[in-house]
């Protein structure tokens, strides 16, 4: 009888638990403000997207509605977010520094498999794209090296031609490459690449699923320099 109720109380905990992680997701996700389904760049080297992980193929072209791009830092907890500090970067938003942040305890974070400390902030960027093809939205979500690198140079190429045409964004091509890491074993690295191949009028795409109206020029002066 005394195991009986042992057991009990420990499912019960258990689900409690398990409810609160599920409230803070539903927290974090709701203010995250993802527009279609999410798409991830995985170390296979494939992009999948919704929560099916359906394989996206390679050269798929998407319009990038820059004026959703957002950056940041989330925070996770036993592989969910509970928290983030995100911010578009059209409207100014520049990230706090990881010292400006809670969590700094490292003998609180979890660890990685070889046993160091695991920051429970990771630095987020995600930005909205569509498929006109599929007419599909997805929000791109990367906190890898590799995917922060391929949006920033996205944004110089951005802002490149901001200055020149406004009102225009670009259409890329989602594409891949990878690279020997320097340690042999690990193999190779693959990283995404949103190639762009043209550009369109942004006045012409279509309104986001949350029926906000594209920004197409952002007041550059509001634009944080990094």
């Amino acid at each position: 009888m005394g195991n009986d109720t042992r057991d009990i109380a420990s499912r019960a905990e258990t689900a409690l638990t398990t409810a609160s992680y599920f409230e803070k997701y539903g927290q974090v996700a709701s203010g995250r403000r993802f527009v279609g389904d999410l798409l991830k760049f995985g170390k296979d080297g494939v992009y999948v997207a919704g929560q099916e992980n359906r394989e996206i193929k390679r050269g798929t072209q998407a319009v990038a509605y820059m004026d959703q791009l957002r950056v940041g830092w989330v925070c996770w907890e036993n592989g969910h977010p509970v928290d983030e500090r995100m911010g578009l970067v059209a409207k100014g938003f520049v990230p706090p520094k990881r010292s400006e942040l809670d969590r700094t305890d490292q003998s609180l974070w979890e660890e990685f498999d070889g046993g160091e400390p695991r920051d429970p902030w990771q630095f987020s960027n995600d930005l909205v794209l569509f498929d006109p093809q599929a007419e599909q939205f997805y929000t791109f979500v990367t906190s890898s090296r590799g995917g922060l690198g391929a949006l920033g140079e996205l944004s110089k190429a951005y802002g490149q031609r901001l200055r020149q045409s406004p009102g225009e964004w670009p259409l890329v091509s989602l594409e891949g490459d990878s690279y020997q890491h320097r340690i042999r074993s690990r193999g190779r690295i693959k990283f995404p690449i949103l190639r762009v191949t043209g550009w369109v009028a942004a006045k012409d795409q279509p309104a986001l699923e949350s029926d906000e109206q594209p920004q197409a020029d952002p007041d550059q002066s509001q634009l944080p320099s990094f």
